[in-house]
């Protein structure tokens, strides 16, 4: 059995394109959750202390890495990748696991 993973994901939404924004937070908010995810915190950045900026974090936990893996390549998240091409200027999908 696979342990627990935390998704971990940063964005920066394009200020031109908050529709899309929108579009695909509605859209992949099910997906998530239908694949086992559990929100653990949604956060809009405040400060860069240092590196890249975002403006935007979610994390979740989920029962395995795997779940997050098969998550991102399912035929649904597919169906998202263009509305989150058009939203965001940037987007770093991270998996994490307990140290």
């Amino acid at each position: 059995m696979s342990e627990t993973a935390t998704l971990i994901v940063t964005a920066t939404p394009n200020p031109e394109e908050m529709e899309a924004v929108k579009q695909y937070l509605d859209g992949v908010v099910p997906v998530l959750m239908g694949a086992g995810g559990k929100p653990v915190k949604r956060l809009k950045i405040d400060d860069v202390i240092y590196g890249s900026p975002s403006a935007m974090a979610l994390v979740m936990d989920f029962d395995s890495s795997d779940a997050i893996t098969a998550l991102f390549g399912s035929e649904e998240y597919a169906a998202l990748i263009p509305t989150r091409e058009k939203g965001f200027t940037e987007m770093n999908i991270l998996v994490a696991k307990d140290m």
